[in-house]
């Protein structure tokens, strides 16, 4: 017999079963736990809230994360015997952090009196001290944790003193840092440029890149155009603070940093360039007889770019955050305009334009070499017979078209200019590459101006005239072109007609020295001449230099063959002598040349403003460099 099950009837009536013994024991047990549990936790909240709430409380205000950003150590620049153009050395910035300066309760006398401490200690002026002051107060508060830079590069006595006073001074930190330094100084000014602080304006534009309030960005030269290369990425790097700002290294405060780790910062790139600091010493003593001018030196056989100077240059190291009053003042009201890169400015070229118009005749078949012009020292042109006179009023009589180029004829190149057309004359100019950038991708360079009839209605007054196009043939009129274009170009004739593009950088490696990028030499053109035509034109090139009749015949030199042509530019109407005007009326001087003629490893363009005669004053120039580059530069760059 089975013993009988206990039953219950709920208000229903239904039955229903009674919960089994062991269940009800572990529920219990599991109630306990619970309560047990909760009862810990409520403890340890009671512990935490009441009985240490004072001294978490205190931590809490007092230690705060500071995140600090670790600048990147800018790349250098170096030219191609890997002397540093563009380095940098230990520097001391000193920034202000607001939220540890000073709060709202601190009354308006004790915040001044510590503005005008820290002013005093930096030698800051009124002006610089009121602007600090004024920015700490109007700082937002999403910003108070934020440095603010408040002196670059201070004194070893600056340092002391701020150090010294460190205690009135809280949120005030001298951060070690470096300062971009340029050992050559005005050498070379224009072509690696310089850097300066952003300003507040270009500070909105540039921080999704990954700039800051105080970062130093490029102004000119390499150093802007290869900003995003040499800049490289900052790190980060985090500490505790207490609400002075003072590092705080103990155990629970160092906790809160939980896992952080830094960031450490990626120096930028260095580039190597093609110019040798040898030969800009070389262009710069060259110039010195000069206010204002230009040398670019190429070479032939790969458009890399040996030297460019500019007259007058500027000093670097004084543009990258030192620069005075006095030398902001003079910059500004110099006549001769040192911060404008005339290398890559266009100006008139007077009669080394004239190998354009020699190159369109033969090359067209409108002349031939042994085809003769007869020069009576005029040219009577149109209708009204306006007379065109030739540099020399007594006439050359029968020229050649070699001849013409050593004695640089005007008449000549009238009479086939004429013949050419002012549109075919600007289709062999775009040829050589002028009327349109030649693509060195610095300093706002210039593309020059090659007219056309189209140009002359759109621009002149009274539309095309006939006239424009013999001024066009000898270099005047309205073209235009640069220092840089016309190197390129004789570097073209002296190669045979290989039209490269100017190369200035060697190469890219990184901090450490490794080759990341290698330039290689770039063709823009392959002029489509016969190899008599470019003979015929570098023959009345070396007849310039070496022959009696030759423009530059005076200054030739005897132990080295040079090819080259004069140019006298005149900037007025009438050609005038010019000690017996103003500076700025005086006729541009040019002379292009390469040299040796028969294997050429160097192509330079002389560009003197207003600096006289092509013959006269940029011949000279021209020969000096030539004569020493051969005699001091190519000998090491040979040696193996």
């Amino acid at each position: 017999m089975q013993p009988h099950k206990k039953t219950q009837t709920n208000a229903t009536g239904v039955e229903s079963k009674t919960m089994p013994k062991d269940y009800v024991r572990s529920f219990r047990w599991f109630t306990v736990l619970i309560c047990v549990a909760f009862g810990l936790l409520l403890t340890r909240f009671w512990h935490l809230q009441i009985v240490e709430n004072e001294h978490y409380k205190q931590l809490a205000f007092n230690n705060f994360i500071k995140r600090r950003v670790v600048p990147a150590e800018r790349g250098q620049i170096l030219d191609i015997k890997l002397r540093p153009v563009a380095t940098n050395h230990p520097s001391y910035d000193v920034t202000l952090t607001p939220a540890f300066f000073t709060n709202s309760k601190e009354p308006e006398e004790s915040f001044n009196r510590r503005i005008e401490s820290l002013a005093s200690y930096l030698a800051m002026s009124p002006q610089e001290r009121d602007k600090l002051a004024e920015r700490v107060k109007k700082t937002k508060p999403a910003d108070r944790f934020a440095p603010i830079p408040v002196k670059s590069g201070i004194t070893r006595d600056q340092l002391a003193k701020v150090e010294t006073n460190a205690l009135d001074l809280h949120g005030v930190e001298i951060v070690a840092t470096s300062r971009r330094y340029y050992p050559f100084n005005e050498l070379g000014a224009h072509l690696i440029g310089y850097v300066n602080q952003i300003n507040d304006t270009e500070l909105q534009k540039l921080k999704v890149y990954g700039y800051r309030m105080g970062d130093v960005s490029g102004r000119m030269g390499i150093e802007r155009t290869y900003e995003p290369i040499l800049r490289g990425a900052n790190g980060l790097s985090a500490s505790v603070v207490n609400a002075q700002g003072i590092p705080q290294t103990d155990r629970e405060s160092v906790a809160l940093m939980r896992d952080w780790k830094d960031v450490a910062p990626i120096s930028g790139k260095n580039i190597i360039l093609t110019v040798d600091m040898d030969v800009q010493r070389i262009l710069k003593d060259a110039l010195r007889d000069y206010p204002s001018g230009a040398i670019v030196a190429v070479e032939p056989t790969t458009g890399k770019v040996l030297g460019m100077a500019s007259a007058p240059s500027f000093n670097p190291n004084s543009w990258s955050g030192r620069l005075s009053r006095d030398e902001h003042l003079d910059a500004d009201t110099n006549p001769y305009k040192p911060m404008l890169d005339k290398s890559l400015l266009s100006f008139f070229p007077g009669s080394i334009y004239k190998v354009i118009t020699a190159a369109a005749a033969l090359d067209t078949g409108l002349m031939l070499p042994q085809d003769t012009l007869t020069c009576p020292g005029y040219y009577e042109y149109g209708k009204q017979r306006r007379r065109f006179h030739c540099w020399k009023h007594s006439g050359h009589g029968a020229v050649s078209i070699t001849e013409a180029l050593a004695s640089s004829c005007d008449v000549y190149f009238y009479k086939v200019g004429e013949k050419l057309g002012i549109d075919r004359l600007a289709d062999y100019a775009r040829m050589f590459g002028l009327g349109e950038k030649t693509g060195i991708g610095i300093n706002n360079e210039s593309a020059g101006t090659v007219p056309t009839r189209e140009w002359h209605n759109k621009r002149s007054k009274e539309g095309f005239q006939g006239g424009f196009t013999l001024s066009t043939s000898i270099g005047q009129g309205d073209v235009k072109v640069t220092p840089l274009q016309m190197a390129m170009l004789y570097a073209t004739i002296a190669n045979g007609g290989t039209l490269y593009y100017p190369q200035i950088i060697d190469r890219i490696e990184t901090a450490d020295g490794h080759t990341i990028f290698s330039y290689p030499s770039r063709v823009h053109a392959q002029l489509p001449f016969k190899k008599e035509t470019l003979d015929t034109i570098k023959s009345g090139l070396d007849m310039v230099v070496n022959s009696e009749i030759g423009t530059a015949f005076a200054y030739r030199l005897s132990n080295l063959s040079v090819a080259g042509k004069t140019g006298s530019a005149q900037v007025i109407s009438k050609r005038v002598s010019s000690a017996a005007v103003e500076f700025k009326y005086r006729d541009h001087a040019w002379f292009a040349a390469f040299a040796p003629i028969e294997d050429p490893k160097i192509a330079i363009a002389v560009f003197l403003e207003h600096g006289g005669s092509g013959s006269a004053n940029a011949g000279p120039v021209a020969m000096e460099v030539l004569e020493r580059y051969f005699r001091e530069i190519l000998p090491e760059r040979t040696t193996p």
